[in-house]
């Protein structure tokens, strides 16, 4: 009997099996803990990279939404010579980067604030699309301004000769600074509007913007001529000399350009100019232009930053 009663008593005394078992639970206890920490810590990583998206999103979302807004009208990018070196260096410098639309966009707010200084003042033109194009082949001038198919919309043609300039990157924005002036001129396309008036306006606003084709300020002393011409003086003028009588007439009546401006939209006669200046231009002859101010911009603020 002694024998079967030490066979069936346990091998280790009772404290140490309550001590085994005290462990395992406790063991059990804590590899649950590890797993719900790892869960948990899972989910709180989850949950930090899903607001993270959610707040790129958005920002990314708000940025596009600004950048639409801030253009005030559609623009299209073609490329005609996209097989040309030329039209090559266009794809690559202009449109991958959207380069392009940046310098229509800041070229266009340049123009605009200077052609149109008080909104409420001077009616603004209505521009809903513009199409940029590398024409396929050489044109007869840097660019081009025509109408599009829908009613104020407006397609400007580059010359693919112009990627081909050493600096091409000035003279790219150049030709697109001159474009736009034209697309936010009430005169340009109009009938009646002499295109040599025109084009001395887009001379002029390009020198202030630091694009010259010859300095209208080292011109020195001038003042403008008093032949009788009844009024239309820019008929048989190059676009330089109409760009510096309109810059003088800017100097001595502030405003001069956003008038004449506006009365492109109206109508266009022989007085226009000395409509815009309040009284006939004949009052400026003999005048000295030695002491009027003169200050184009640095054109880099339009080139370097594109």
């Amino acid at each position: 009997m002694e024998d079967q009663q030490s066979l069936l008593q346990p091998f280790l005394p009772a404290a140490a099996t309550a001590t085994i078992s005290a462990t395992s639970s406790s063991s059990r206890f804590h590899n649950s803990n590890s797993s719900i920490d790892k869960d948990l810590i899972f989910s709180s990583n989850k949950t930090v990279i899903i607001r993270l998206a959610f707040v790129f999103s958005v920002a990314a979302i708000s940025l596009w939404a600004n950048h639409e807004a801030s253009k005030t009208f559609d623009i299209t990018l073609i490329n005609d010579a996209a097989d040309s070196p030329a039209g090559r260096r266009f794809t690559l410098s202009y449109i991958s980067n959207d380069r392009a639309t940046r310098i229509i966009l800041n070229t266009s707010s340049f123009v605009e604030h200077f052609l149109y200084p008080d909104p409420h003042q001077y009616p603004k033109k209505h521009i809903s699309h513009v199409t940029l194009r590398l024409a396929s082949r050489n044109l007869t001038a840097a660019s081009i301004v025509s109408a599009g198919t829908k009613v104020n919309d407006y397609v400007i043609d580059l010359t693919p000769s112009l990627l081909e300039e050493e600096n091409y990157k000035e003279a790219v924005v150049s030709s697109i600074l001159r474009a736009m002036v034209r697309v936010w001129l009430w005169g340009h396309g109009k009938s009646g509007v002499p295109v040599k008036l025109i084009d001395g306006v887009v001379e002029y606003v390009a020198e202030i913007a630091g694009f010259s084709r010859e300095e209208i300020s080292s011109a020195g002393d001038w003042s403008p001529e008093c032949e009788d011409d009844g009024g239309r003086w820019w008929v048989d003028k190059d676009m330089r000399h109409v760009a510096r009588l309109l810059q003088f007439c800017e100097t001595k009546k502030e405003g001069f350009i956003g008038r004449l401006n506006q009365a492109m939209r109206d109508t266009c006669h022989d007085h226009i100019v000395d409509n815009a200046l309040g009284f006939p231009r004949r009052r400026l002859c003999g005048l000295s232009n030695s002491n009027a101010s003169w200050a184009p911009q640095n054109n880099t603020l339009l080139v370097g930053g594109l």
